[in-house]
């Protein structure tokens, strides 16, 4: 057998070779994608769990005229989309400090939502950083959307409120001539 494989040469019977003896440790690998779609002919919004990057679910779904779309949550699924198999499921969480409908405030510094609270929508495990991931959704008029991870995040107190904190002015650092 070893005479067979060696007939197409070293490089490719040792290929050969070792796809026969690890089969198994061949994976392939997509992202999917959970996005929330406006259509803005039909004046809908529903969430999508997909294997299309959000520009490409557009293209192929009515094109930028007509619909608006925005990751929610992203994660890398093992396998293939062919015969129009659907995404993989989202990962659960592992040990979620937050819970979907629980009220959080941002602690992550210099960041534009920096002291906002919002509410937990969906926490997820994104295995490439090792941590949990919150999306938190924002406002009672813009609904604005971002995802944060454990650490950015603590339980917000009763009274506060999801509006912004007054911004304060800095003082200059510099000297201008």
């Amino acid at each position: 057998m070893l005479s067979t494989l060696y007939r197409y040469g070293p490089l490719t019977g040792g290929l050969i070779l070792g796809l026969i003896l690890f089969p198994l440790s061949l994976r392939a690998e997509y992202r999917a994608y959970l996005i929330e779609v406006y259509d803005h002919i039909a004046q809908k919004q529903w969430e999508e769990r997909t294997g299309f990057s959000p520009d490409q679910y557009i293209l192929s779904h009515g094109g930028g005229n007509r619909l608006t779309a925005y990751v929610k949550a992203t994660w890398v699924c093992y396998g293939d989309t062919g015969g129009y198999t659907p995404a993989c499921p989202i990962p659960d969480p592992i040990k979620p400090k937050f819970q979907a409908g629980e009220r959080v405030r941002i602690t992550l510094k210099n960041h534009i939502t920096q002291n906002l609270v919002g509410t937990v929508e969906l926490a997820y495990y994104q295995k490439s950083v090792k941590s949990n991931v919150y999306g938190v959704r924002f406002g009672d008029k813009r609904q604005i959307y971002n995802r944060y991870f454990e650490f950015d995040l603590v339980k917000a107190d009763d009274g506060s409120t999801i509006q912004a904190q007054p911004a304060t002015t800095a003082a200059p650092t510099g000297t201008t001539q």
